[in-house]
């Protein structure tokens, strides 16, 4: 339980669970808007209504436009400390529509959540800061540290130039602490966690031609080779029955877990075995000489998305084929020298092939020893009221980098949503107390950074 306390914090907190009931139609009217990644129109809307919410609030916002990703940019407190909150307004399609309960755009109530796209991923989240600020402000009268929002305009389009968003506004982020993400989902019903690092992604498009038409299968079966085919025999080169991937140099400039990352994830409650019954997986993957939890947080993974090629109904052999590759990258890898990795070992292998390359992420690695990790962990507690499980890396991807790089600062992630969150599926919700606990955390978050060091 809690070693700290925030000043004020009986009165704070009521305020906090005021403020996320009065501040519920702010919320649905955000939540009503359709911005999916693709639909400029709709994130313009989305933009714009909630640059004009935060300016009432008293937050000073400029909405970047960085080639159609519109990312805001809103500060609001004073004093020597300061924070980035790192959120996004875009939003997943909703697709399948008869899959929802109610419709995905017209948010509702029921059983204690909040049901509608993007409730949980992200505004949802990103809204328990608004919230916090607005108790301390009823409180208070002020933030006693600086608070500085940035909304990703398409984080689920990979977060293209939010790297120079970063950039062009770099005299305005640093000096910040850290920054702070609440996103994705807990990996427990009812447990709070505190996530280090996560994993890097580059996309990739592997291409194999075999002929410069397609042809009948029966005329020239034996003597041209079908693309599949020729694609399948080349995906098999990558990676081995073992689980592990064949690419001289892929397990290269891993990072390996310190002790005290070692000891957070024996502490983590996790079984593998159990995990892929859960899911009815044929086997399990990945080279099975490595634990489970480190390959899935400490080791990166080639995996074929999609396949594209030949035809189900015409006997034909088809001239071109595609896999869609995603690969996950670990600390101190980068997209850029895994893409040239890949690149040189396919012109040796298959120089017919062609490989393109997609969005990227850089991986993102702090210290569970980083002095400002105590501040998070004290304020998860508080929000909470539970002893938040501490996660050395998530497997899976968010921009964590481009902040952990570009400013070089400690980047730290807390879900605030639920396990059961079906974040990007049908009937996306989140739960009440957690949007109240979640906002409880931020503003413990804040008057914690702002009391300094450690």
């Amino acid at each position: 339980m809690a070693s700290w306390t925030p000043p004020n914090w009986t009165s704070i907190q009521a305020q906090v669970n005021a403020a996320v009931d009065s501040g519920m139609q702010d919320l649905f009217s955000a939540l009503r808007i359709p911005s999916v990644s693709d639909d400029p129109a709709a994130l313009t809307q989305s933009a714009s209504h909630l640059a004009r919410m935060l300016a009432q609030d008293g937050w000073s916002v400029e909405i970047a436009n960085m080639d159609g990703n519109l990312i805001l940019l809103a500060e609001i407190g004073s004093g020597q400390e300061s924070l980035i909150v790192y959120g996004h307004h875009d939003v997943q399609p909703v697709e399948p529509l008869d899959a929802w309960s109610s419709p995905p755009f017209e948010p509702v109530i029921r059983g204690g959540r909040i049901f509608g796209r993007g409730s949980a991923d992200n505004k949802g989240q990103f809204f328990c800061h608004i919230f916090a600020v607005r108790a301390l402000m009823a409180v208070l009268g002020h933030v006693p540290m600086r608070v500085k929002l940035v909304l990703d305009g398409q984080e689920e389009n990979g977060s293209p130039h939010l790297a120079e968003f970063v950039d062009r506004y770099q005299t305005r982020l640093s000096g910040s602490r850290l920054c702070f993400t609440a996103d994705g989902p807990t990996r427990q019903d009812e447990r709070p966690e505190v996530v280090f690092g996560v994993r890097g992604d580059v996309k990739l498009r592997l291409t194999v031609r075999t002929a410069n038409t397609d042809l009948h299968s029966g005329n020239w079966g034996n003597i041209v080779p079908s693309a599949g085919m020729r694609l399948a025999q080349l995906l098999a080169q990558l990676k081995g029955p073992d689980g592990r991937v064949s690419v001289p140099g892929f397990y290269d400039r891993i990072v390996p877990p310190t002790d005290r990352e070692r000891q957070a994830m024996a502490d983590l409650p996790f079984d593998v075995d159990e995990a892929g019954r859960s899911v009815g997986a044929i086997r399990l993957d990945g080279p099975l000489d490595v634990p489970a939890l480190e390959r899935l947080m400490f080791m990166p993974a080639l995996t074929v998305n999609g396949l594209e090629g030949g035809h189900h109904e015409k006997s034909v052999i088809p001239c071109q084929a595609t896999a869609h590759i995603d690969v996950r990258l670990v600390a101190d890898q980068d997209p850029d020298w895994m893409v040239e990795l890949l690149t040189a070992h396919l012109k040796s292998i298959a120089p017919d092939a062609t490989l393109e390359r997609g969005r990227g992420y850089m991986p993102s690695r702090t210290a569970m020893e980083t002095p400002v990790a105590a501040r998070v962990i004290d304020a998860v507690r508080v929000g909470f009221g539970q002893e938040p499980a501490l996660v050395p890396s998530s497997g899976g991807t968010l921009p964590d980098g481009v902040f952990a790089v570009g400013l070089g600062i400690p980047v730290l992630d807390v879900p605030y949503a639920g396990r059961d969150q079906r974040n990007h599926a049908p009937n996306e919700n989140i739960r009440l107390d957690h949007l109240r606990a979640g906002a409880r955390t931020s503003a413990a978050l804040f008057l914690g950074l702002a009391e300094g060091n450690p």
